[in-house]
């Protein structure tokens, strides 16, 4: 996978030595480098996401190598560029972000051990810096039956600095993980903090539940500091690092209607970058946790866009540039077709499918043939791979095939 990111030149940076974390936030403020071009940024991007996609907990079961490698080099590219100036002076800046990785190095402070690495749990960073009191806020949803935590902290940035307000300084406790003292890389990148409050609010209590951390008596251990390092102009993906070391990639918490919306103008546009960037943000936010094995999975499908790959079938490239192409599963039956329908010919090939994981589809092609009326000719195509779902819901799926094209459907009522 990290062979699709051409970065030409690039070195893994940030992986998990706190050591080179520092430096490298030392030399991208002393450094003049080149900044990469926009398709780079572009493909640096998908990549995170890429890399991202298989990921579980937030990268607390590790990642293989190459994907490792990806982000490494996809981050580094993107801090290089650094994204949109003076982010901490944007209204877009405020909203929810959903967390999609840190790197949780062991200077981690033990509260962020505990609750971030957990798959059941979402995490979420809530940044209000143009209201009247500025503040960001962290939120671990525990699931909408359980309740959520909310830590919460007061802001200082370059233009607002909060009143009476000393950020920072020294590596404070080891109990609470060893923070960094280095200057922000930009200006107007650093959101200063300290956190002042935080309770449990559970669904089955009428009170919500003080959080067992004294926060106005810890002095120092209560502040820190976030650096957005990169965040892009749609405000979609944020990547920061913490006091204590850490990298954060963020992604905004979008209604799933919006991402949808704006994939559709992207399509209908022609933008296949655009295409790519909502694709892997919509993948992070697949509202079906086991796509393979749903009930959503049966029907018809239109084709709608498709990215083939470099090796994909001339049957596959050619159907993919038809407007009227469809698939239909009956996944009860195990039964997949593919059909083109070119009007009074059809192009039809028959397979069978069945659920090899909670994401993937194996499909086996039996046969295809053109059809007219009562005639058959068969085509003689035969073979064998498999699907692996990143979206799915009741009228829209996005999936992979086995030699790596992408394809979007449409849920569609037509009689085949």
């Amino acid at each position: 996978m990290a062979n699709n990111l051409q970065l030409q030149g690039s070195r893994p940076a940030f992986a998990t030595s706190r050591r080179r974390a520092v430096v490298a936030n030392a030399r991208l403020a002393t450094r003049r480098i080149a900044p990469p071009s926009p398709e780079k940024v572009k493909e640096a991007e998908q990549g995170v996401l890429a890399a991202l996609s298989s990921v579980k907990g937030r990268g607390a079961s590790g990642m293989d190598v190459s994907n490792q490698e990806l982000l490494n080099v996809a981050v580094e590219v993107l801090e290089r560029d650094g994204g949109v100036p003076g982010p901490t002076t944007l209204p877009q800046l405020d909203g929810r972000w959903k967390l999609l990785y840190t790197s949780r190095p062991g200077s981690a402070s033990p509260i962020q051990r505990t609750f971030v690495g957990v798959e059941a749990f979402k995490v979420f960073q809530e940044v209000e810096l143009t209201g009247e009191l500025p503040r960001v806020n962290n939120v671990v949803d525990f699931g909408w039956w359980l309740g959520y935590l909310k830590v919460e902290a007061e802001a200082s940035v370059e233009t607002r600095p909060l009143p009476g307000f000393t950020p920072r300084r020294g590596a404070g406790l080891p109990l609470f993980g060893k923070s960094f003292a280095y200057p922000p890389a930009r200006a107007n990148s650093r959101i200063d903090f300290q956190f002042d409050k935080a309770a449990f609010h559970l669904k089955l209590l009428p009170f919500t539940i003080p959080y067992p951390v004294p926060f106005r008596i810890l002095g120092d251990e209560r502040k820190g500091w976030i650096d957005i390092t990169y965040m892009n102009e749609d405000a979609t993906l944020r990547i920061a690092r913490g006091n204590k070391g850490t990298l954060f990639v963020l992604a905004k918490d979008l209604p799933v209607e919006d991402l949808k919306g704006q994939l559709m103008a992207a399509i209908e546009q022609q933008d296949e970058t655009k295409i790519l960037s909502m694709v892997a943000l919509m993948e992070q936010s697949n509202p079906t946790p086991r796509p393979a094995k749903s009930r959503l999975v049966s029907g018809t499908w239109r084709l709608l866009w498709s990215q083939q790959a470099e090796d994909a079938s001339p049957l596959q490239k050619w159907g993919s540039s038809q407007s009227r192409n469809y698939q239909v599963i009956d996944a009860k039956a195990g039964t997949l077709e593919n059909v083109v329908d070119l009007g009074l010919t059809k192009v039809r090939a028959q397979a069978t499918c069945k659920a090899l994981s909670d994401v993937r589809t194996d499909v086996a092609i039996s046969g295809a043939g053109l059809v007219t009326g009562p005639v058959r000719v068969p085509l003689g195509v035969q073979g064998t791979g498999y699907v692996d779902w990143l979206y799915l819901d009741e009228g829209l799926r996005i999936t992979r095939g086995s030699k790596g094209s992408l394809f979007v459907h449409v849920k569609d009522d037509v009689k085949l």
